[in-house]
């Protein structure tokens, strides 16, 4: 009698661990679609797929918090807010741990976005500046925060050393995304001309290496 309820609890506890294990893979299924959307530049989709990619109900809000998929989904779903132009609430909560990063961001957005005289952008960019170092002390391991730094940093020198207003910038309108600027053929490049290299077969490459040398040379006498 014993080894039958020892079974049924062992069949119990697996039929549990496998229902956990799905819930999370269903979970983490959701959040890498919504990621790709969220790359693939389609902000308002992935926002809203965000909303439910780690959780749907109480039961898979649990598993989430306790394995840490909805950390990392909030994480991703401020990154879309982000990019959608709703920098307002990483401004506003920018003493939020969780914030840090993106409220620096946010922070440079406005910046270029108002533009002013040399003086206040100095003033600004040193006050962004602050906020990275505050970020690198936190999370030394996070190259963003590092790159932004120094940007900033050099950014500022540049400004001083120029001493010139700066125009304010929509950057929405220069086609800024998540992976930067589009690319472009280069200026002053035909685009019109397709221009196809095709590899010389090995016959071919012999060929034209016997065509430059001249014939062999008989000595008379």
């Amino acid at each position: 009698m014993k080894s039958v309820i020892a079974q049924l609890l062992l069949v119990l506890v697996l039929v549990a661990a496998g229902m956990v294990l799905w819930t999370v893979g269903a979970a983490e299924q959701r959040l890498a679609s919504a990621e790709r959307t969220l790359v693939t530049l389609r902000y308002d989709q992935a926002a809203e797929e965000l909303e439910t990619a780690a959780a749907t109900n109480a039961a898979e809000r649990l598993i989430a918090d306790t394995t840490g998929l909805a950390t990392e989904a909030v994480e991703t779903r401020r990154k879309a807010a982000y990019w959608l132009g709703e920098v307002d609430e990483f401004l506003r909560n920018d003493e939020d741990p969780s914030l840090k990063m993106l409220a620096a961001d946010a922070s440079y957005r406005a910046l270029r976005a108002e533009g002013g005289t040399w003086q206040s952008v100095t003033t600004r960019l040193d006050a962004i500046a602050k906020r990275y170092a505050d970020v690198l002390r936190e999370h030394p391991e996070n190259e963003d925060a590092a790159y932004n730094y120094e940007f900033v940093v050099r950014l500022r020198a540049a400004v001083a050393a120029a001493r010139r207003p700066i125009a304010p910038l929509d950057l929405d309108e220069t086609g800024l995304t998540v992976h930067g600027h589009a690319g472009a053929p280069p200026e002053g490049s035909d685009t019109k001309k397709f221009k196809m290299i095709v590899p010389m077969r090995p016959d071919e490459r012999m060929e034209a290496e016997q065509a430059g040398r001249g014939a062999q040379k008989i000595r008379k006498g």
